[in-house]
């Protein structure tokens, strides 16, 4: 962790969290019988899926919306998954959107997350947010009384540049510039966050709390989380001192 000068922030399963019990309630809601625990199973499922080439890609009315095309594919994947015939995945879609736009489904900040961030930025380390998302983030943010923390938010939904396009990280280093190797990024998804941020020289860790990724990307560092690594962060930049 020596050496850190700007530490970049995925957001979803980085520093928000799937909702997984409320999505199970939106779903038994529609007469499809699942739990929590089958939904952070499922989550895996869709997303080796996804990098596999797979998943369920299906047209819907909204999916012209910023971010709406890979929140699609995600959200739809895993509802079928969970047993919601392809029929009906994109009237499910439009209907679970909304209640999406109303509380984002990945709404859950890790317990002593502000804290530890702020922790990493009396360091001096200024604390980034580079997502693909739908534009709602800085609303989000507010709402959940996180958006203190951060120094900059780019947002795919509001740039309208999606990792791995290294232009989008290019918004961030442009503000805090540093050398490519002192920037630390972290995230929940191999081809986007950790193969786009290795591919400009950045450092990466993969957070993956549930073992999604299991017996996959055996190369990548794994991380349990943000708030484990601030404040190992935190500990290094003591050491230095």
């Amino acid at each position: 962790m020596a050496g850190v000068e700007l530490l970049s922030l995925d957001a979803g399963n980085t520093i928000i969290f799937l909702d997984h019990a409320r999505l199970a309630v939106l779903l038994v809601a529609e007469g499809y019988r699942t739990t929590t625990a089958d939904l952070v199973r499922i989550e895996g499922e869709a997303k080796r899926a996804l990098e596999d080439g797979g998943g369920v890609r299906v047209a819907w009315p909204l999916a012209h919306l910023p971010g709406a095309v890979s929140w699609g594919k995600m959200i739809g994947t895993m509802i079928a998954l969970a047993g919601v015939p392809e029929s009906r995945v994109p009237e499910l879609l439009v209907a679970f959107w909304h209640e999406h736009v109303a509380l984002n489904l990945w709404w859950l900040v890790p317990d002593g997350f502000g804290e530890a961030i702020e922790a990493v930025r009396a360091c001096g380390v200024p604390v980034v947010v580079v997502s693909n998302s739908e534009g709602m983030l800085d609303d989000l943010f507010v709402h959940l009384d996180i958006a203190k923390h951060f120094d900059l938010v780019v947002d795919s939904g509001k740039v309208g540049i999606e990792k791995p396009d290294p232009r989008i990280w290019k918004i961030a280093t442009e503000a805090y510039p540093t050398a490519p190797d002192s920037v630390l990024h972290l995230g929940d998804t191999h081809a986007t966050d950790v193969i786009g941020a290795e591919a400009l020289g950045f450092r990466t860790g993969l957070i993956d709390p549930h073992d999604h990724y299991a017996g996959r990307h055996l190369e990548a560092l794994r991380v349990p989380g943000v708030v484990e690594v601030a404040w190992a962060l935190v500990r290094s930049s003591s050491r230095k001192r």
